[in-house]
């Protein structure tokens, strides 16, 4: 929850702070005055953080006390300022606000993930670093399940038959990544964090789905219908085609979990000219454009008012390359994972949201970029803290 329009620090629900003056107009002066003024106002004294002797400065001696509220919702903590702060014996209540540490993980090449600056991740880092409760799947060219910066990340089914993922292609367990733009994905998603080596994804903690298909349709939907069987909440797919497929739009439409979709890389308005999966009309897909380091939109990035929603960073994009490696790469393949990321982190913060509601949450909480205006929907691109901020105040 957080307190008052201008505030963006997170609160400690029904406790406050409240400054009691000590001084000769309180009824009854002599002994615990402060103590009486809570009771008179049906408050609970907690603690004193701190107890004047006498007269102390410019404020003529103060009484700092926490207090515990009997309610336990935000809105009892907003009353209970507000109430306090009224009463002329009270020089001052304010929620029992929480600090942020900054979390910087120990990953050495972390200085160099603009990315995960820009969409002011460690911040929301405070809030959580994510779960292993949260799968996120990767449909793409598979993911390298060896790689030390994402193994102990790494999905197995709920019975243990099935380790890292399938192969959809082939019909197998063999779901290894050979080609890197998998891997390099994943690594956005969900590189382990604060484990000494290579990078940090937006997750620390996830279980990726290495869902290695043969860029058709068909594996395609095989795909997202295993994510369905296992219930995996959050599907990245950075890739697309020109081709309109019912099959594919239908497979998406039954699909019960958020689908996050890359807009594409031509340059193109896809309002105009579409790019499948990203401008199907169905409910549960969040597009994804391009900005790069300066947040303006990437050239090569496609756009769209109508059917592009957000943008994400997706140049110089550092991440996880095959046989253990780390290597930069552009595209909207880049941005969409920052934004299943995302995802993955509120749905492991508040895990009952509704797919729904976290693409609601994670459009509604755009930060607006003037160059964005009328080229996406929200006009502007990812921030996972105000994400965060505007989930508690729901």
């Amino acid at each position: 929850m957080q307190f008052g329009a201008d505030s963006h620090n997170p609160y400690e629900a029904g406790k406050i702070i409240v400054a009691i003056h000590r001084d000769s107009d309180l009824p009854n002066a002599s002994g615990d005055a402060a103590g009486r003024v809570l009771n008179e106002l049906a408050y609970e004294k907690a603690e004193y953080i701190f107890r004047s002797n006498g007269t102390d400065g410019e404020d003529g001696g103060l009484d700092l006390i926490l207090v515990h509220l009997k309610s336990r919702d935000g809105a009892a903590v907003d009353d209970a300022v507000e109430r306090l702060s009224a009463n002329p014996h009270v020089a001052y209540a304010e929620p029992d606000y929480l600090e942020d540490l900054h979390l910087i993980p120990d990953d050495p090449l972390n200085s160099r993930l603009w990315g995960l600056q820009s969409i002011h991740a460690p911040a929301a880092w405070n809030y959580t670093t994510g779960s292993d409760q949260v799968a996120v799947g990767v449909i793409d060219t598979g993911i390298d399940h060896t790689h030390p910066d994402i193994r102990s990340n790494m999905w197995a089914s709920p019975d243990g038959q099935l380790e890292n993922g399938w192969n959809f292609a082939g019909n197998d367990r063999y779901s290894m990544d050979l080609n890197g733009h998998g891997t390099h994905v994943a690594g956005t998603v969900g590189a382990v964090g604060n484990n000494g080596i290579g990078i940090a994804g937006v997750c620390w903690k996830v279980k990726t789905v290495s869902m290695k298909f043969g860029l058709d349709v068909a594996s395609a939907i095989a795909a997202i219908y295993f994510a369905n069987q296992f219930e995996i909440p959050i599907l990245n797919a950075s890739w697309g085609g020109r081709s309109y497929s019912r099959a594919l739009k239908d497979a998406i439409d039954r699909y019960g979990g958020l689908f996050i979709a890359s807009a594409g890389n031509s340059g193109t308005n896809n309002d105009a000219v579409p790019i499948y999966p990203a401008s199907y009309t169905s409910g549960n897909i969040l597009s994804v454009a391009s900005i790069d380091p300066y947040h303006t939109l990437a050239r090569f990035s496609n756009y769209g008012f109508e059917s592009v929603d957000i943008a994400a960073p997706g140049t110089g994009i550092l991440s996880l390359d095959l046989q253990g490696g780390y290597t930069p790469k552009n595209g909207t393949s880049m941005s969409a994972p920052h934004v299943a990321g995302a995802a993955a982190l509120l749905k492991a913060y508040m895990p009952a949201l509704s797919a729904s509601t976290i693409k609601n949450i994670i459009l509604s909480s755009a930060v607006k970029i003037p160059g964005l205006a009328g080229k996406v929907l929200t006009g502007g691109a990812l921030d996972v803290n105000a994400m965060f901020e505007l989930a508690n105040r729901l």
